[in-house]
């Protein structure tokens, strides 16, 4: 037998070998990466739950009971919970009724601004819910912008209003979530088949009877789902109810709980049997959106579309011209030039002309120790803790979606358990873990990085997941045949081809970071302050202009990350 043949025969083996080998090691970061997940996961939610049943604060000794889940039925409590769930309904369906219509408008008419309303409203999606609020507040509070013309400028006293009700906190949330309804429905409205629409138009149906009778009933499993996803980000919302509520005492069921742990006399437990209560209502929720989403898979929304007729706006082209712009108006504009107007003013003031007008607060953003040890704080957790949730989610994505070992749906359920748990809830439940685990992690920037990774990793694994499954495995495949191993089959095919949805998960993750304050408000330090914290400490400190130079920077950053996604990623500039 000859040399060459002898090497033709081992070469299998070799191969063989390699990827041996190397299935080892990846079962063995599998296994790594799902106690992580759990860890992440599980740890707060056992501690919150383990603290519902204590008498005592974390840390401290107490004993067990049962009188936190019986205070659930005081009448504090079943109010706070009555209106969140009402404001967590009508923020939904308005929000719904008008992201639905800016959609339709923007996609299936000829509106004739679509390039220049679709950028902007991507920026509102991204502009900070605290930061809108605050904005709001400086024009709707009782002695502000709006009043104050109104009253003393006009002598129209009859048309004063207060941001500081139910009314004012659904108005904010709406404008908050109409550009989430707007993306949600915007691939179900463009992934439409046209069939069910030209036949109805070949058979005389006039455009609003095509739209009423035919688009919208096909969009009806896209609309429950969206509304479903809406109820859930409303009602878990902590900043715009906190900043607009508290003031006016109308409380949901996240700012009883900040209150309860933030103010004298405190509850803990009872705090955290609101946490649970509050986590099973957006689970139920999320469980129902996912039941809808798969039964919505057999409706002719089948993503290939065909070219689809412009429905002519006609007479209503001015409604429409009036709804688009007065949304972006109304959520980004007016709310960035009031915050640029206070920013820059000395002492605050209606009249621009009566206004001395200054650069300190800016300068004082740059001088103050604190503020620049927020921004460096908030940089760190940011890009440190984005980096790390990329590269969990890209672990888990591959995991669950292309090497499927056991359990991995387990851990693909784990990765998604986070939707359902609110931000201020998730604060909460690492604050009891981390009062007794045996983890010196209580008031670190560590402790903050593994709250927003935790809060964030869905976000990772969807975007990430999402194009790793339309990469066909045979490509990694042909790899393995021509002697590569598992690992490099990875590094050289699958991460160049997935470097895009990296790239927007790391920006779409550090814009998360860089903003969020709902899961940061219960665990921060002094020496670990964030700006999002920095800009509601000036804020409760009633020093607008301060908090409104210091949110203008903020968002300005995020604007900046959103712009190199568009630039970075090919998907976001279709998006």
């Amino acid at each position: 037998m000859s040399e060459q043949t002898l090497s033709a025969q081992g070469l299998p083996a070799a191969r063989a070998a390699r990827r041996s080998g190397t299935s080892g090691v990846l079962t063995a970061l599998y296994w790594v990466t799902f106690a992580l997940v759990l860890a992440m996961v599980s740890i707060p939610v056992i501690a919150l739950v383990y603290g519902s049943f204590r008498t005592s604060a974390p840390g401290l000794p107490g004993e067990w009971t049962l009188r936190n889940y019986a205070g659930l039925a005081s009448s504090g409590v079943l109010s706070s919970m009555t209106t969140t769930l009402i404001i967590g309904l009508f923020t939904s369906v308005l929000s719904i009724i008008v992201g639905t219509a800016i959609a339709l408008i923007l996609h299936r008419t000829d509106f004739r601004y679509s390039r220049i309303v679709m950028p902007l409203i991507g920026l509102t999606f991204y502009f900070p819910s605290f930061i809108l609020a605050m904005a709001w507040i400086i024009v709707g509070a009782p002695g502000g912008i709006y009043n104050s013309i109104v009253d003393d400028m006009l002598g129209m006293p009859w048309l004063r209003a207060d941001i500081y009700t139910a009314f004012g906190i659904v108005f904010v949330m709406v404008l908050h979530q109409v550009p989430f309804v707007y993306l949600t429905m915007r691939g179900p409205i463009i992934g439409m088949d046209p069939i069910f629409e030209e036949a109805a138009n070949a058979s005389g149906a006039k455009p609003h009877e095509v739209l009423t009778r035919i688009t919208l009933p096909l969009l009806g499993y896209s609309v429950i789902s969206s509304f479903i996803l809406t109820f859930v980000m409303t009602i878990e919302q902590f900043a715009i109810p906190a900043l607009l509520g508290i003031p006016g005492q109308v409380t949901m069921l996240a700012t009883q709980l900040y209150l309860l742990v933030r103010f004298s006399p405190t509850d803990y437990g009872l705090a955290a049997a609101i946490g649970v209560a509050l986590s099973l209502i957006t689970g139920a929720a999320i469980w129902a959106q996912r039941r809808v989403t798969t039964a919505g898979r057999l409706t002719t929304v089948t993503g290939k579309a065909g070219r689809m007729k412009a429905i002519p706006l006609g007479r209503w082209r001015w409604a429409a011209n009036l709804l688009c712009f007065g949304f972006v108006f109304l959520g980004l504009v007016m709310p960035m030039v009031i915050l640029l107007y206070t920013s820059v003013l000395k002492w605050f003031t209606v009249n621009p002309f009566e206004g001395m007008y200054t650069l300190r607060n800016y300068v004082f953003i740059w001088e103050s120790g604190s503020t620049l040890r927020s921004f460096t704080n908030t940089l760190i957790v940011s890009g440190v803790g984005a980096a790390a949730g990329v590269l969990l989610g890209l672990l888990c994505c591959y995991f669950t979606l292309r090497l499927r070992p056991r359990g991995y749906r387990t851990l693909d359920f784990l990765v998604s358990l986070p939707f359902g748990v609110p931000g201020v809830v998730l604060g909460l439940g690492l604050l009891w873990a981390y009062a007794y685990l045996p983890l010196p992690l209580y008031g670190t920037l560590t402790l903050m990085i593994v709250a927003f990774v935790t809060r964030f990793l869905p976000y990772a694994t969807e975007t990430i997941g999402g194009q790793m499954v339309q990469i066909d495995k045979s490509l990694e495949e042909a790899a393995w045949v021509n002697g590569a191993t598992r690992i490099k089959g990875v590094t050289k095919i699958l991460l160049p081809l997935v470097s895009p949805s990296l790239q927007g998960a790391y920006f779409l993750l550090f814009m998360a970071f860089f903003r969020e304050i709902s899961s940061a408000i219960l665990i921060y330090s002094v020496n670990t302050s964030v700006i999002s914290i920095s800009i509601w400490s000036f804020f409760e400190q009633a020093n607008w202009g301060l908090a409104s130079a210091l949110a203008v920077v903020a968002t300005l950053i995020i604007f900046i990350a959103m712009a190199l996604i568009m630039r970075l990623v090919p998907t976001a500039r279709r998006g």
